[in-house]
């Protein structure tokens, strides 16, 4: 079975045929008419792909795809544009706010399957090239890269911050007392006293801002946790 499609348009029957074209093609296929729509399925069950029409009658395509790709959720959820203008305006605006193509209006499914082809191809690549992420709420933590991102903010850890970070988004939520993260920390913290993690982790909080904040959680008198949603 292939990629889970959301299809955008407030167009019916423009939905039944791509639908029935796209499950043709061996895609899963879900609907909705409206942009408010749009944006509740995405968050309740993220797609592979999202094909977003601009012109919507509540909102338009471009306001949904800027708030999806702003969305530290749904950053990552690949979007391709259905447009039937020929205005170069719409697609470069489409683009800057975070759309990966388009598709201009007649199209037929062979060059729409193919466009979505090679989209799904490049967001799996860059996965595989980026390595296995972890994340806690709106932190994401990309490891081959090192790479730690909240929300759409890129931040800056010492090694010692990594490896706290990383060792408490794998607990998944059991509370890790201080010499379960000092012996996360290795060679580095030999002969350290147990405390200097509440130095690492106050560090940490620091830079993981306000949002990132609510995510280390301190457990008194037993340690720290995440808070994984």
């Amino acid at each position: 079975m292939r990629a889970d499609i959301l299809v955008v348009d407030d167009e019916q029957d423009l939905l039944d045929l791509l639908r029935m074209g796209l499950e043709g093609e061996g895609y899963r296929v879900r609907t909705v008419l409206t942009g408010a729509e749009a944006l509740d399925e995405v968050r309740t069950r993220p797609p592979d792909l999202v094909l977003l029409d601009i012109m919507l009658d509540d909102v338009s395509g471009i306001d949904v795809a800027a708030q999806l790709k702003h969305g530290p959720q749904t950053a990552g959820i690949p979007i391709i544009l259905l447009t039937a203008k020929d205005s170069d305006t719409d697609i470069v605006v489409g683009l800057r706010v975070g759309a990966d193509d388009y598709v201009t209006k007649p199209f037929s499914t062979a060059v729409l399957v193919a466009r979505i082809e090679a989209v799904l191809r490049r967001v799996r690549e860059a996965a595989r090239q980026a390595g296995p992420v972890i994340s806690a709420g709106p932190v994401r933590v990309i490891r081959q890269s090192r790479q730690v991102l909240v929300g759409d903010r890129e931040i800056h850890l010492t090694g010692a911050e990594f490896r706290i970070l990383t060792t408490l988004i794998e607990a998944g939520g059991k509370v890790l007392g201080r010499s379960d993260l000092k012996a996360a920390l290795g060679s580095e913290a030999t002969g350290q006293n147990e405390r200097i993690v509440d130095v690492h982790v106050a560090a940490l909080r620091k830079k993981l801002g306000a949002d990132g904040r609510r995510v280390v959680r301190t457990v008194h008198g037993a340690g720290y946790r995440i808070q994984p949603g």
